[in-house]
């Protein structure tokens, strides 16, 4: 039957160009389609060359000509199988109401050899201004292969089938990755089972077989998941529903990956009980040997226990390399090769199960092959009982575990070794430190030292040669080290740039720096790269003495880290020895931190509010938010004391949003009540900017709280501007665009600020307090702020004086036409119902500001 669909309207209708059409002809050629055009009005039919071969109407020599004039209809459609004209007369004479449609129709035509070609034609209805049909056009394409390939396709598949149910087998695919099993009808028939009367799980299938058959099945099947991808087939004994147990000839063959892993078993069962019948027991278990080790993977072994004879199998032989292939012997043949401190455990291991203390056998033990290699294997079995519980039979597997045993003592080693330069790590090194002060209880033991050493500025390496030359500068540290290392230290890598060493033996403090300052100067020695490049690197180290009473290496460990810090915060390139006052500020510091990471959860931070007044007539112009910590037993802890904390600690992320969140939300209330021109500045660290996602953070303030953006104000140090300048500039201009202004605070106190103005989009600046105290009185600071206001005045920046105490610096700064300014003269910090109490004042009285 032929095959139609039907797609949408087409939008233009073909030009009639000769060279146009010309072009089309050849592409139609080189796509291997002929074309075709019947002119529904006039009756005739154009069909290119290649229609015209397709069709017989020309010869293959003839596909290059031009057709002159078109063909009649008939002379396609009578070349068409009678069976698909009625669907191709339906489909080439739509009614005339459908121009635009197109159309895809399959039909077979006469191949002039008594045989069918197939044709795939695709067309489209097209109107010449009356809003009807008046031409259809299209293309066609020999499809005859395709058509070829669907019906062998369909033709196999029935094969398949018709297979299948003649060979009156049961399949199974086993998923091992689900763990599930499809059964097929005819294999729950063969057990006598109904369809609904087995699952999909495996204890379908291995619960009812016999259990002396049991341990071969598993064996067998147990191989294909170490060993699959080979065809397997086994004989074992099954449960029938209503007629006993039944002999079945299993076959299968695991499916592999792509990594070679089995993730499927797939295979038939068929009843070979009347077979089975007629067969002697003893070539049956014969064959069943046979069977099993051709699909294992493992040695097979039996032990017939009245007889005292084990049945080993030719792999087991193999697996030993003794000679012979399979044999019988007694048990104790096996155990003599076992190695000798694992015996014990082994012959306790099959007394358990033989006097039922145990479900199953399952042992690893290391066992001497014929050439004097030792192995490791593991030895599984299950004993066969009689009627009142005695063993009379044991079964099981051999499996060499060699290989899983040497990379677990490669896992055990990589756990305890540093992977880059192969150094001890922290785990090892913290073991050894633990061995040394059990050790050091002894009387007669020498004290002992643990340094610790940072690289000095590593990230520079890395930043500017890469990592792989950062890798290879670590490696060569990580051999000096090892060099200078005495008979009884520990050298360890601890992290990305830090080493340790356990040195034994020191008799005091200036034995140990000054083994520390050996070490110390071998680093700093350049280092030469492959590539040519050099290094050269200091360190920072700290020192934790035995003597200081240690009981755990981590506390070690830990104190050695608190003077390595210090060493750092002291300007690098020195070694420090601990001290119980770095504790002390360790622990200060820890329950600091600790405490501030509830404070936001437990609504102890809170925002002040302090004016910033226009000079001219001291009114309030907006507020600076500034963050106070009240904590429950120290009280309020002022910004100095929490804030570099939580700079240090990551916290001042989520202190930074809260606190933009909860200024903005304070200015949209006072903005509802005092009017929109109130602005608010907000102070954001360097850390935020660098590392937060600041412009969606304002973006989302500014949408909850529906501010003008040009209110609110964030002022950023200098400090940010020089961490990372490029990172800096790209985002301050993403929240200029936003509308909100950006503030320099501190201005003046850095080393370059100057050359900030005109790199940055600032909105306005701050003049610090240092430059604005004095003033008036005829200091010379007096000439800075007059500088600074200048300056601003140049490039269109508003300035805020801070730091404001009396009446004469106001009269000063207002005498320079300093625009803003701020300090405890007009109001100190303030809460937020205190501070909108200022918003109801025409102008700020003076405050006294001590």
């Amino acid at each position: 039957m032929a095959t139609i669909a039907f797609v949408g309207p087409i939008l233009t209708h073909p030009s009639s160009d000769d060279e146009l059409a010309q072009r089309y002809m050849l592409a139609g050629l080189a796509s291997g389609e002929a074309m075709w055009d019947w002119d529904l009005v006039g009756g005739g039919l154009f069909l290119s060359p290649g229609f015209r071969i397709l069709l017989g109407l020309s010869s293959p020599d003839g596909v290059a000509q031009r057709e002159e004039r078109p063909v009649l209809p008939q002379d396609w459609f009578a070349r068409v199988h009678p069976e698909d004209m009625p669907w191709l007369e339906a489909t080439l004479r739509p009614p005339q109401e459908e121009p635009g449609r197109r159309f895809i129709i399959e039909h077979r035509i006469t191949n002039g050899r008594g045989g069918w070609t197939w044709l795939m034609v695709r067309g489209a209805a097209l109107e010449e201004g009356t809003g009807r049909v008046a031409r259809l056009i299209g293309t066609a394409i020999d499809i005859t292969a395709r058509k070829e390939a669907e019906e062998n396709l369909r033709i196999s598949e029935e094969r398949l089938a018709l297979a299948a149910a003649a060979t009156n087998d049961g399949l199974y695919d086993w998923d091992l990755r689900t763990d599930r099993i499809y059964y097929a009808p005819r294999w729950k028939s063969l057990i006598g089972c109904g369809e609904a009367e087995i699952g999909d799980g495996p204890e379908e299938w291995l619960s009812r077989v016999h259990p002396e058959d049991l341990i071969w099945l598993q064996a067998t099947l147990d191989a294909q998941l170490s060993a699959g991808g080979r065809p397997f087939q086994i004989e074992y004994r099954i449960q029938h529903g209503t007629r006993g147990w039944r002999w079945m000839l299993c076959r299968g063959i695991a499916v592999l990956n792509e990594a070679g892993e089995p993730v499927r078993l797939v295979g038939s069962q068929s009843d070979i009980s009347d077979r089975k019948m007629a067969e002697e027991q003893l070539r049956i278990s014969e064959e069943r040997y046979a069977l099993a080790s051709q699909g294992a993977n493992d040695g097979l072994w039996d032990w017939r226990i009245p007889e005292g004879e084990v049945y080993y199998s030719p792999r087991w032989s193999d697996m030993l390399g003794l000679p012979g292939g399979e044999w019988v012997g007694t048990i104790e043949d096996w155990f003599n090769l076992v190695h000798a401190s694992d015996l014990p455990g082994l012959r306790t291991a099959f007394s358990l199960h033989l006097s039922g203390g145990s479900d199953h056998l399952e042992h690893e033990v290391r066992i001497r092959h014929d050439s004097g290699a030792e192995l490791w294997v593991l030895i599984r079995g299950v004993a066969i009982r009689d009627g009142v519980g005695d063993a009379m039979r044991m079964a099981g597997s051999m499996t060499d575990i060699t290989a899983r045993k040497r990379a677990e003592q490669q896992i055990l080693f990589d756990a305890f070794h540093d992977g880059l330069t192969g150094l001890p790590n922290r785990s090892l090194l913290l073991d050894r430190i633990g061995q040394a002060i059990s050790r050091r209880r002894r009387p007669d033991d020498p004290p002992f030292a643990v340094i610790l050493f940072d690289l000095d500025h590593f990230k520079r390496v890395n930043d500017s040669l890469g990592p792989l030359a950062g890798d290879e500068v670590l490696r060569i540290l990580a051999r000096r080290l090892e060099q200078e290392r005495r008979a009884g230290d520990t050298i360890a890598r601890i992290s990305a740039d830090e080493y340790a060493v356990l040195v034994d033996g020191v008799v005091d403090t200036k034995a140990a720096v000054a083994a520390a300052s050996r070490l110390a100067t071998r680093i700093a020695e350049p280092v030469l790269l492959p590539g040519g490049e050099r290094v050269v690197l200091t360190v920072s180290g700290g020192i934790a003495m035995s003597h200081s009473g240690y009981t755990q290496a981590v506390d070690m460990m830990r104190d050695a880290s608190l003077a390595m810090f210090r060493a750092k915060g002291e300007g690098r390139n020195r070694v420090d020895l601990f001290d119980k006052a770095l504790r002390a500020h360790a622990i200060s510091r820890l329950r600091t931190e600790s405490d501030l990471r509830m404070a936001a959860d437990r609504d102890q931070l809170k925002l002040f509010y302090q004016p910033v007044v226009r000079l001219s007539d001291q009114s309030v112009a907006g507020f600076e938010a500034l963050i106070r910590w009240f904590h429950p037993e120290r009280g309020m802890i002022a910004p100095a004391d929490f804030v570099p904390l939580a700079e240090d600690t990551g916290l001042i992320l989520q202190i930074g949003r809260w606190a933009l969140r909860e200024a903005t939300t304070q200015l949209a209330l006072w903005q509802k009540q005092y009017g929109s021109g109130l602005f608010m500045s907000v102070n954001v660290s360097g850390r935020q900017m660098l590392e937060d996602d600041m412009v969606t953070i304002v973006e989302e303030a500014l949408t909850r709280s529906a501010i003008p953006p040009d209110t609110l104000k964030l002022e950023i140090t200098e400090s940010l501007l020089m961490d990372d300048p490029v990172r800096a500039a790209s985002m301050m201009q993403q929240i200029r665009t936003l509308g909100v202004g950006l503030s320099l605070d501190d201005f003046g106190t850095g080393y370059s600020s100057l050359s900030y103005l005109h790199r940055y989009p600032f909105s306005s600046l701050k003049i610090d307090r240092a430059f604005v105290q004095g003033a008036g009185h005829g200091d010379r600071r007096e000439e800075i702020p007059r500088i600074i206001l200048m300056l601003a005045r140049s490039l269109d920046l508003d300035v805020v004086a801070e730091g404001i105490e009396n009446q004469a610096e106001v009269d000063f700064l207002r005498g320079l036409e300093c625009r803003y300014g701020q300090g405890f003269f007009f109001s100190r910090p303030l809460p937020a119902a205190e501070a909108e109490e200022l918003l109801t004042l025409s102008s700020l009285p003076p405050v006294d500001p001590v």
